[in-house]
């Protein structure tokens, strides 16, 4: 459903805050709890904005998951995947496969 609960979790944590809370206080906790979700979104979504608004145009597309560590190791590796393999185009002897009379160097090794 959300955040990985299913309706058996959802039923099981209703069914104990009724025990604990009781039927006449649950539902003035629901309604605090709302509230609450309700300003941390409200917080979350105008920080955003702000950092969006601070990067300027050339960021409009960030997401806060880009700054997980897990993706930034991502689109590290990426990037050195295509400078490693721009570096083996601009290394070759020539472009279309064939050496130069005059080059002693080798070619690029095959993997």
């Amino acid at each position: 459903m959300f955040f990985d609960i299913g309706p058996l979790e959802i039923l099981t944590i209703f069914v104990i805050a009724i025990v604990v809370l009781g039927p006449d206080k649950l539902p003035k906790a629901i309604s605090e709890t709302s509230a609450l979700l309700r300003k941390v979104r409200s917080f979350s979504d105008s920080a955003q904005n702000e950092i969006r608004q601070e990067l300027g145009p050339e960021f409009s597309d960030l997401q806060p998951g880009d700054f997980h560590p897990r993706a930034l190791a991502q689109q590290a590796l990426s990037r050195a995947e295509d400078e490693a393999d721009l570096r083996e185009i601009t290394q070759s002897p020539s472009l279309n496969g064939q050496a130069d009379e005059g080059d002693s160097r080798p070619g690029p090794m095959a993997v």
